[in-house]
C-alpha cells in the first residue's frame, strides 16, 4: 500500500509540472460579455458627448432642477432640510445631491459638485445596460436581451437623461432596477421556495423611486398584481401527509385557497415591510412639520387642481392659479385644492376629461422632430449638435413602440410582467392625460415599450432565421399567427397605433421644411463667421420665411443687426415670442438704444430664469461698447463678465447715487473692449470688499501677470494692480479673477444664503 501510494504521488506531479510549463492565457470572454462591454463604452461615449455639448447647468436653472439643486446646497452645508416655497416635493434629488455636494465641499471644492452629480447619474445610467440585458433575457430569451441592452446605450432620450434632467435619472435606474429585482424573485426558486430577500430589495428600490417621484407609491398596487400572478402560477403545494390531514380542520384559510394565499400574503409582507419602511421616516416628518398625513408630497394634487381650476377653465392661466396657492400657508394648500377638486367634481365633472383626447394623442410622438421642428426654441438644448442621435432616437422609438404592441397584445408567456407593465403604462397615460404631457412623465411608458419591443424584434430575428432553414413552414406559421385571435389584435392595435402617429403631424411637410430651415440657417452661419452680414442677413431671412415661429432663427438675425447698429430693424427681427436667449439680445438692443430700464428688465430676467450660464453667453454673443471703466451688478454689465453672482445693491450713501455690485464666486473674469490703446504704465483700479472677517487672498491676473491682494473682510476698499507694460497698445483688457469660496449660510444660517461666494466686487477701471 505504501508503495501504491508513493506512485499515486507521482502520477499527480506530472501533470502539474506539464501544466506549469503551459503558457500562461488569458480568461476566455463570451461573445455576449464583450457585447454588453462594446455597448457600455458607446454608452459612456455618447453620454459624455452629450455633456461636452450641453450648456444647460441646474446652478442658473428657475426650473425644478435648480429648486433641487439650491435646496440640497444648503442641506449640505447646514444639515437643514428646507421644503420648496409654495410645493412640498419628493425629497430623493435633493438627499442625493446633498450627499455628493457634501463630498466635494469635504475635498475642498464644492465647485465639484455638479460634476459629481453628473457622474454617479451617468454611471447608474450605464447599469442600466447590464441590468436590462439580464432581465429581458429572463422574460424572454437572450437575443430580447441584447435588443434591450443595446436601446438602453443609444436611445436619445437615455442619452440626455442623466446630464439634462437632474431631476428624473434617480426614479428611472430605480423603477428599472424594481422590475428587474421583480424578475429574479420570480426566478430565484428553482424548484424550491423563492428567495425572500430578492422582494426586500424590490420593496426597498420602488420606496427610493417613490421618493423620488411620488407617483411610485401609488403604482406598487401592480407589484402586489405582479406578486398575486407568481404565487398564483406555482400550483397547489405538495399534498400533506396523512399524519398531518387531522390538523386541516384548524386551518385558518379554506383549503383550496391556502397554499397560494399563504405564498401570496408571505411575499407580500417582504415587499410591502421594507416599502413603507423606506418611506415612512419621510412621511413622519411630514406630519411632525405640518400636522397633516402627506405621505410623500403635495405635487400630484396641486397639479391636478391646476389643470382644472377655476383660473385655468376660465383662461385666466396659471399664474393666477399659483398666486391663489401662494396666499395659502404651505400646510393647508393639499387640503385646499383637495376639497377645491371635490367641489370642481360635483359640479362640473367633464373638466376631469376635457384634455383626455389631445393629451392622450400627445403622448404618442416622434419626440425628437417635435424638439426640433415644431417647438419654436432648442431652449438651450444641444438638439442641433445631437442631430445624427436625436433622428436614430425617434426611428428606434418608431420601431420598438410599434413591434411592442405585437407582444402586448399576444398570450402572455413571461408571468407578472405583463401586468405590471400595462399598469404602469395605463397609469402613466392617465396621469398625463390628466394634468399635462411632459416627456419626463413618459418614462414609464417607453421603459416598458422598448422592453417589449425587444422581445418582439427578436421573435422576428428568429423567423428570420427559420425562414432561411425552411422558408415554407416559416411562411406557415407566420400565416397561423396572423389569422390567429393573438395575431389579429395585434394587427389591429399597429395599425391603430401608425394611424395614430401619421395623422397627428403631417411629418413630411415639417421634415421637408425643417431641412430647409436648417440649410438656411447654415448658410448664414458661414456668412456671419466669414464677416459678410449682409449674406447673414439674406440666409438668416429666409430662414424665417420657412418657420415665422421659429424664435431662435430670429434670434441669430436680431444678432446681426445688433452688431450692425441697425436697432429698430433688430427688434423688427426678434419678434414678440420670448426665450431666456432672445431677451439677451433685447437687453443689448435696449441698452444700444439708450433705453437702460427696459435693459435692465431683459437682462435680469433671462439670467434669473435661463438654465444656463448667461454672463457666459453673453460674452460669447454680444460685442458691448467700449469702455475704459465697469459698474458691477447694475444689469448692464453683461457681456463684459464671467463667473459672477446676481447684481445686488449697496446701501445709498447721502448725496451719492445708488451702487451696485456682484459676488464673485471663486473664479471669473472682465474684459474691456478699451475706447483707446493701453498706455505703459496704466493701473488697474478695484474697488472690492471681502465677504469674511480678516482678509481674503484675491488673485488678480492680467496677461501672464498675477497679483494677489489681501482685501479687508467686511470693508470696500479700493485696490490698484499695475497692467503688464507688455500689454501696452492692446485695445482689449481681461482681467481674471481667482479667490477661495465660502457659503454664507455655513456661517449664518438666518442668512439661507446657499450660493457659492468669494469677495464682492463694485467696479473695475483702468487709468
Amino acid at each position: 500500500m505504501r508503495t501504491s501510494s508513493t506512485t499515486g504521488s507521482l502520477g499527480e506531479a506530472r501533470p502539474a509540472a506539464r501544466q506549469a510549463a503551459r503558457p500562461w492565457a488569458l480568461p476566455r470572454v463570451s461573445g455576449t460579455t464583450l457585447y454588453l462591454g462594446a455597448l457600455l463604452l458607446i454608452g459612456l461615449a455618447l453620454r459624455l458627448w452629450f455633456i461636452a455639448v450641453n450648456d444647460i447647468d441646474p446652478r442658473y436653472s428657475a426650473a425644478d432642477d435648480g429648486d433641487y439643486y439650491q435646496r440640497a446646497l444648503r442641506l449640505a452645508a447646514t444639515g437643514e432640510y428646507v421644503d420648496n416655497s409654495w410645493l412640498i416635493r419628493p425629497p430623493g434629488h435633493v438627499l442625493l445631491f446633498a450627499g455628493l455636494l457634501r463630498v466635494a465641499m469635504l475635498l475642498g471644492d464644492p465647485t465639484l459638485g455638479i460634476a459629481m452629480i453628473r457622474g454617479i447619474q451617468v454611471a447608474l445610467s450605464l447599469l442600466l445596460i447590464p441590468i436590462g440585458y439580464d432581465m429581458a433575457r429572463r422574460l424572454f430569451n437572450p437575443t430580447a436581451g441584447l435588443i434591450f441592452a443595446a436601446l438602453l446605450a443609444v436611445w436619445f432620450p437615455l442619452v440626455e437623461l442623466p446630464a439634462l434632467i437632474l431631476s428624473e435619472p434617480l426614479f428611472f435606474f430605480m423603477l428599472v432596477l424594481h422590475c428587474w429585482l421583480l424578475v429574479r424573485w420570480r426566478d430565484s426558486g428553482a424548484g424550491g421556495p423563492r428567495r425572500p430577500l430578492w422582494l426586500v430589495a424590490a420593496g426597498v428600490s420602488l420606496a427610493v423611486a417613490a421618493l423620488a417621484r411620488s407617483p411610485a407609491l401609488y403604482a406598487s398596487i401592480f407589484t402586489l398584481a405582479f406578486v398575486l400572478w407568481e404565487t398564483r402560477a406555482d400550483g397547489p403545494a405538495p399534498e400533506a401527509p396523512p399524519s398531518d390531514r387531522r390538523h386541516e380542520q384548524h386551518r385558518v384559510w379554506p383549503a383550496a385557497l391556502q397554499p397560494w394565499a399563504r405564498r401570496f400574503l408571505v411575499a407580500a409582507l417582504a415587499f410591502l415591510l421594507p416599502f413603507a419602511t423606506v418611506i415612512a421616516p419621510w412621511t413622519i416628518r411630514n406630519y411632525v412639520a405640518y400636522q397633516r398625513l402627506i405621505l410623500i408630497d403635495t405635487l400630484g394634487p396641486v397639479n391636478l387642481w391646476m389643470a382644472m381650476s377655476d383660473a385655468v377653465n376660465e383662461g385666466r392661466g396659471e399664474g393666477e392659479a399659483k398666486a391663489i396657492l401662494a396666499g395659502i400657508p404651505q400646510e393647508e394648500r393639499q387640503d385646499f385644492v383637495s376639497e377645491d377638486i371635490r367641489r370642481i367634481l360635483r359640479e362640473e365633472p367633464w373638466r376631469l376629461v376635457r384634455n383626455f383626447w389631445p393629451h392622450f394623442i400627445h403622448i404618442w410622438k416622434a419626440q425628437w422632430v417635435e424638439d426640433y421642428f415644431v417647438k419654436v426654441s432648442f431652449f438651450t438644448r444641444p438638439l442641433r449638435e445631437l442631430w445624427p442621435l436625436g433622428a436614430l432616437g425617434d426611428a428606434l422609438w418608431l420601431v420598438f413602440t410599434t413591434a411592442s404592441l405585437f407582444t402586448l397584445a399576444s398570450r402572455p408567456r413571461e408571468g407578472g410582467m405583463r401586468l405590471l407593465a400595462l399598469g404602469w403604462i395605463a397609469y402613466s397615460c392617465l396621469t398625463v392625460m390628466l394634468i399635462h404631457v411632459e416627456p419626463r412623465y413618459l418614462l414609464p411608458i417607453w421603459l416598458f415599450m422598448g422592453l417589449y419591443g425587444a422581445a418582439a424584434l427578436a421573435a422576428a430575428w428568429g423567423w428570420l432565421a427559420r425562414r432561411r432553414a425552411d422558408p415554407i413552414a416559416a411562411r406557415a406559421e407566420a400565416l397561423a399567427y396572423a389569422r390567429s385571435p393573438w395575431g389579429l389584435a395585434g394587427i389591429a392595435l399597429c395599425a391603430a397605433f401608425l394611424v395614430l402617429v401619421f395623422t397627428y403631424r403631417d411629418y413630411p411637410r415639417i421634415l421637408a421644411a425643417g431641412v430647409q430651415r436648417e440649410l438656411h440657417r447654415n448658410a448664414g452661419d458661414r456668412a456671419y463667421a466669414a464677416g459678410d452680414y449682409e449674406g447673414a442677413i439674406a440666409a438668416y431671412t429666409a430662414m424665417i420665411a420657412v418657420d415665422p415661429d421659429f424664435v431662435d432663427g430670429r434670434t441669430d438675425l436680431a444678432r446681426v443687426y445688433l452688431e450692425l447698429g441697425r436697432y429698430d430693424e433688430g427688434w423688427a427681427a426678434v419678434g414678440q415670442r420670448q426665450t431666456h436667449r432672445s431677451d439677451v439680445i433685447r437687453g443689448a438692443l435696449a441698452r444700444g438704444q439708450g433705453a437702460f430700464d427696459r435693459a435692465i428688465f431683459y437682462f435680469e430676467d433671462a439670467e434669473v430664469r435661463a438654465g444656463e450660464d448667461v454672463q457666459k453667453l453673453a460674452m460669447e454673443w454680444l460685442r458691448p461698447d467700449p469702455t475704459a471703466s465697469l459698474q458691477l451688478g447694475n444689469g448692464l454689465d453683461f457681456g463684459y463678465l464671467d463667473g459672477f453672482s446676481f447684481g445686488e445693491d449697496l446701501p445709498a450713501e447721502p448725496g451719492s447715487a445708488p451702487r451696485s455690485y456682484r459676488w464673485l464666486q471663486g473664479r471669473g473674469v472682465i474684459a474691456l473692449p478699451l475706447p483707446a490703446p493701453l498706455r505703459e504704465g496704466a493701473v488697474l483700479r478695484l474697488r472690492v470688499a471681502g465677504g469674511l472677517p480678516g482678509t481674503t487672498p484675491l488673485t488678480v491676473t492680467i496677461g501672464d501677470v498675477s497679483t494677489t491682494i489681501p482685501v479687508r473682510g467686511g470693508e470696500w476698499r479700493t485696490y490698484r494692480v499695475a497692467v503688464p507694460p507688455a500689454l501696452s497698445g492692446q485695445t482689449r483688457l481681461e482681467v481674471r479673477l481667482r479667490a477661495p469660496t465660502f457659503i454664507p449660510v455655513q456661517t449664518n444660517p438666518a442668512s439661507g444664503d446657499a450660493r457659492l461666494l468669494s469677495v464682492m466686487i463694485s467696479s473695475i477701471a483702468v487709468d
